[in-house]
């Protein structure tokens, strides 16, 4: 077994965001155990909440260093890889994570080698190979993991628990993945990036109530929050698992479609221990739901929203404005929709072109005439409620996409709370 070869694995700190130290890293977790998996070191630096150059004295040496990339906090990223480069010219750059599997051929200017999608097995090939003196692929493209309860619970030793800040129903709570992988094409949307629509993998329910039985036991947390793109992507698999998860006595919140929840399912959700479910409903345009390619209707929208109400749960959803074709009276649509509907909090964001979605791939398809490539900007809330917008069509620019934005907010605020004032489910 491996021994001599040490991986740190560092995420990188991300000071715009209102609370940079919500929860612990969970990709990066996944990496560092599955190398202990296999016999070889690996620690977790999560420098979130830290300040640079500060917080690069906390980096121990290492032969590997590995980052998840994201495209808004690339830049600072950058700057951890240069003070590392400083320190030892010899310790290899891994980079991985969304910004890394969109642009590889960029960002393997900056890093030894890219993992593009998922990271496991790339990482494990990248450290025997180091070991064993071998030559590494610049870029890797390993094949996804098909037996998700094949991996080992992500080992939270390697990081303090206790100084992370998310909570579900006021107490604190981690993260747990029961899937990889999304089905859906929603063209400005990045977690097609990561996963097409035939690499969907589930975990059995029986291996996901195990590791919330290890929370509980190990840690003493009962407040989960379920981290896949759409917990509710299997009516079946819903069944069986709320029907385990019911026997636990915790409370979680989870991301769901609202074409997916049927009033059975929320009161299934609601009954196994869901305070609360959140949205992506992005638009109350037909038109513009259309064109992002999104997938559900308003009638399903209505739907959805009113049977997780009924079933006791808390909605929250999130909003889009400004997809190329917006104009005011579907910005007013989506008003109106939400006014009817009343979920109990929203969030609006701006659609911002991230690197891998269609819209960034094929701004031509979309009548878009500029992207901006300043990616400190890509942010979609930061700190004040504040966006960034960086793009542009004949009909829309970056101030009326604001404008649009600020118009949603004034009219649904006094009926509806927004999402970052809620520090009962955040």
């Amino acid at each position: 077994m491996g021994s001599e070869v040490r991986t740190v694995l560092i995420h990188s700190p991300c000071y715009e965001l209102q609370d940079d130290r919500l929860e612990p890293p969970l990709g990066l977790l996944y990496l560092a155990t599955w190398l202990h998996h296999h016999g070889y070191p690996a620690a977790v630096v999560d420098l979130s909440s830290t300040l640079l150059p500060d917080g690069l004295q906390r980096i121990p040496p290492a032969a590997v260093y590995g980052f998840s990339t994201y495209t808004a906090t690339y830049g600072r990223t950058l700057q951890i890889v240069s003070h590392l480069r400083a320190a030892d010219p010899l310790a290899r750059m891994v980079a991985g994570g969304p910004h890394a599997t969109a642009l590889p051929e960029e960002v393997e200017r900056d890093f030894d080698h890219v993992v593009v999608g998922e990271g496991e097995r790339a990482l494990l090939r990248i450290v025997k190979a180091i070991e064993a003196g071998q030559s590494v692929p610049r870029v890797l493209r390993e094949p996804v993991i098909e037996n998700l309860d094949s991996l080992p619970f992500p080992d939270y030793r390697l990081v303090d628990l206790k100084s992370y800040h998310r909570v579900v129903g006021g107490r604190r709570c981690v993260s747990v993945l029961t899937t990889r992988g999304c089905p859906y094409q929603c063209v400005f949307c990045n977690s097609v990036v990561m996963g097409h629509s035939e690499q969907v993998r589930f975990r059995s329910a029986q291996h996901v109530v195990a590791e919330i039985q290890e929370l509980k036991h190990r840690w003493g947390i009962a407040a989960f929050r379920f981290q896949d793109d759409t917990f509710t992507l299997d009516a079946s698999r819903i069944e069986v698992l709320t029907g385990l998860l019911r026997r636990e006595n915790i409370l979680y919140r989870c991301f769901g479609r609202v074409d997916q929840c049927s009033r059975r399912v929320t009161d299934q959700l609601y009954a196994s221990g869901c305070r609360h479910v959140a949205f992506g409903v992005e638009s109350g345009s037909s038109q513009i739901l259309e064109r992002m390619m999104k997938g559900h209707t308003v009638d399903e929208i209505r739907t959805g929203i009113a049977n997780a109400k009924a079933s006791g749960l808390r909605v929250r959803v999130f909003l889009l404005v400004g997809f190329p074709g917006e104009t005011w009276q579907t910005v007013q649509a989506t008003v109106e929709l939400m006014l009817e509907c009343l979920p109990h909090e929203f969030v609006v964001y701006p659609v911002i072109p991230y690197p891998g979605t269609a819209l960034y791939r094929q701004p031509e398809r979309f009548g878009i005439t500029h992207v901006s490539r300043h990616f400190p900007d890509y942010f979609q809330v930061a700190k004040g409620r504040r966006c960034g917008y960086v793009f542009r069509t004949a009909d829309l620019d970056e101030s009326k996409i604001e404008a649009m934005r600020k118009h949603v907010i004034s009219q649904l605020e006094p009926a509806i709370r927004w999402a970052g004032g809620s520090r009962n489910y955040c």
